[in-house]
């Protein structure tokens, strides 16, 4: 039986050893998509003990709790905190965030004594992503990137799944392929374009000329947990120093839902 909760935690991400996959893309024009499919989670455990699913509508301002976290990037100084909860400008639905790459991990503890796990998210890109970057504006962007990790212990993140995202139509993306391995179309594979409110919104860069406000994925991953029967905690870490501030390119989760089993 699931277990919605209006959710305390502590930031996250998630992975694990498998593939990625969303929705079918529409980004035929620059109106906004708002048609959300509901692909179940890849099956990462044939009994799944843990069946649970966090969304943040209804939780006040900060998410916080023993799962899900965020974490300032090793080298910045800082604490952990509970993530902050906001509402889409156009008041669509909560989510956590908007976070920076060059800043904020978002970490989620897989649940212990799990040997396999799957999970789902929604990821919302915010601003104006640069893609594979060096296409626009004389090539002075570089990628922006997004990096899907896992941590055991105390030791380093190793990362899973590294792709670039756009929300500029002149401007390629990776994703749905790993960094480097793409030229796609900016939001290939999301469900839903323009559907947050922030094109019109002052605390976030649209740019003018065939771009996206913002963009949303569900992303999924499920295989063994890399720990063995060890609490495992997943990162989002960034790879990309050039990221620019909150104002032009920022992130968010939502919608996470985390399996755990044999």
């Amino acid at each position: 039986m699931k277990k919605f909760f209006a959710v305390p935690l502590a930031v996250v991400f998630i992975a694990a050893c498998s593939d990625s996959s969303t929705a079918p893309s529409n980004t035929t024009d620059l109106a906004p998509s708002y048609a959300k499919p509901t692909p179940p989670p890849p099956v990462g455990c044939t009994t799944c003990t843990v069946d649970d699913f966090y969304t943040f509508d209804g939780v006040g301002t900060a998410a916080g709790g023993t799962s899900i976290g965020t974490d300032l990037q090793p080298g910045i100084s800082g604490t952990a905190d509970a993530p902050t909860v906001i509402a889409a400008p156009n008041g669509s639905t909560h989510f956590i965030g908007r976070f920076e790459n060059t800043r904020t991990i978002v970490t989620m503890n897989i649940p212990a004594g799990y040997p396999r796990y799957s999970l789902a998210f929604d990821f919302y890109t915010i601003g104006s992503w640069d893609g594979r970057g060096k296409q626009a504006q004389n090539g002075i962007f570089l990628a922006n990137v997004f990096d899907l990790s896992y941590k055991c212990g105390t030791a380093d993140a190793v990362s899973i799944f590294k792709t670039s995202f756009s929300n500029q139509l002149t401007v390629q993306q990776d994703y749905p392929n790993a960094f480097q391995l793409g030229g796609f179309k900016a939001a290939t594979g999301s469900y839903a374009v323009d559907a947050l409110g922030y094109r019109n919104d002052p605390s976030s860069n649209t740019p003018v000329f065939r771009s996206f406000g913002d963009v949303e994925y569900t992303l999924t991953s499920a295989g063994a947990n890399p720990c063995g029967t060890a609490a495992v905690q997943f990162q989002v870490s960034t790879s990309n120093p050039t990221q620019q501030s909150t104002y032009d390119e920022s992130w968010g989760v939502d919608n996470i839902h985390i399996k755990a089993g044999t």
